[in-house]
């Protein structure tokens, strides 16, 4: 009996020391879904976004993928080497471009980045399964106001295009505002896939043209 309690007891232990130091990933599949924040000039368009995004990520390196009728592209980070790639696909051109960010460019879109002031909050909540606690989130450029949701019951090896505007010292972010191309977009985690990401993953294949980011600026219209 005392043996078994002893047992149970180190389960416990166990269990305590899990729930303080959460799981660390390294692999797996991060899937959310979006509300996409668009300008009236926009809102016809709105149809056209995706509800849902992917982003696989191994060790430092990460892709985020969006499918829509449009286009579909894949921003590949590995932002512990500063190495950014955006493939795009428009099926109605028949194209498929890929463009790798250059330490130039990325001075360039980093002076277009949000900048957050975070001030912890007293509320929690249970976000796919991850206990969070809320932040009341300000950008200060623009002066727009939101909140984030963090947890520290599991840690991801490497931030995402998604996530990479949040510090991970207040966790793992599961609902939040992020910013792509210009749009504003609300994630709330809905699952974590262990799977193993495929080969291939973080790379182009041989079908995409490279084109450079200031071509990419010309091919939309200049902004």
């Amino acid at each position: 009996m005392k043996k078994l309690i002893f047992t149970a007891a180190m389960l416990l232990m166990a269990v305590s020391i899990f729930a303080q130091t959460g799981k660390k990933l390294s692999e797996g599949i991060l899937i959310y879904s979006v509300e996409w924040k668009l300008p009236e000039q926009m809102a016809a368009m709105a149809s056209n976004f995706p509800t849902e995004l992917k982003v696989y990520f191994k060790g430092d390196s990460s892709s985020l993928k969006t499918e829509s009728a449009m286009y579909n592209s894949t921003n590949i980070t590995n932002l512990s080497k500063e190495y950014e790639r955006l493939l795009l696909e428009i099926p109605m051109m028949n194209k498929k471009f890929s463009v790798i960010f250059s330490p130039a460019d990325q001075d360039k879109i980093a002076a277009n980045m949000p900048e957050l002031l975070l001030t912890a909050a007293t509320e929690t909540k249970t976000i796919a399964g991850f206990n969070a606690t809320k932040y009341d989130v300000t950008e200060k450029k623009s002066n727009q106001n939101s909140t984030a949701w963090f947890t520290k019951d599991v840690e991801v090896s490497t931030q995402n295009p998604l996530t990479r505007f949040y510090n991970k010292s207040y966790g793992f972010p599961v609902e939040f505002t992020s910013y792509m191309n210009g749009l504003s977009v609300k994630a709330t985690l809905k699952e974590v896939k262990t799977d193993a990401i495929p080969a291939g993953s973080f790379s182009a294949g041989k079908d995409y043209e490279e084109i450079t980011f200031d071509q990419l600026i010309q091919m939309q219209g200049g902004r």
